[in-house]
């Protein structure tokens, strides 16, 4: 089954995005789609400003969350994520326009500088597949792509 994956409009949604790629790493992808909905409103919809202020003592909340995955490394990955997303924010003025900003880098200099799947490598949780998936989704011309997804 085809199903299009529109880029992120805000850094709330690039952290949406990155999240669920966390979390889907190793586990059913139709399970994760499924739970998503109670994912999002335990991480507060994915706010940034609010997820790079919590730390380890807060995964206890996260855990006990209705529909939640249990799983501490995963939660971690999304409040360290939000940390970095902040970070970028503070440098580029958005996460988003740190990844145009890879973009252009990669272009001009395509040997000395990053690729910018090397920048998605950046968050935690993502890897060389993964930060592959973003990289087309975000070198993509259009706003989204269409991927194949399991059944």
């Amino acid at each position: 089954m085809k199903q299009r994956v529109y880029k992120a409009k805000t850094d709330s949604g690039l952290l949406d995005q990155i999240s669920f790629i966390v979390f889907v790493i190793r586990f059913n992808y139709r399970l994760v789609e499924k739970k998503w909905p109670q994912i999002q409103k335990a991480f507060y919809q994915f706010d940034v400003k609010k997820l790079a202020k919590m730390d380890e003592n807060d995964l206890d909340s996260f855990m006990q969350a209705e529909g939640m995955i249990k799983n501490k490394f995963k939660m971690r990955a999304v409040l360290q994520n939000a940390k970095i997303i902040q970070q970028k924010q503070k440098q580029f003025g958005s996460a988003l326009k740190w990844i145009e900003h890879c973009k252009k880098e990669s272009q001009n200099s395509p040997i000395l500088a990053k690729q910018l799947n090397e920048c998605f490598q950046e968050f935690q949780g993502i890897g060389k597949m993964t930060s592959g998936w973003l990289e087309s989704l975000y070198s993509s011309k259009k706003d989204f792509v269409e991927y194949e997804m399991p059944d």
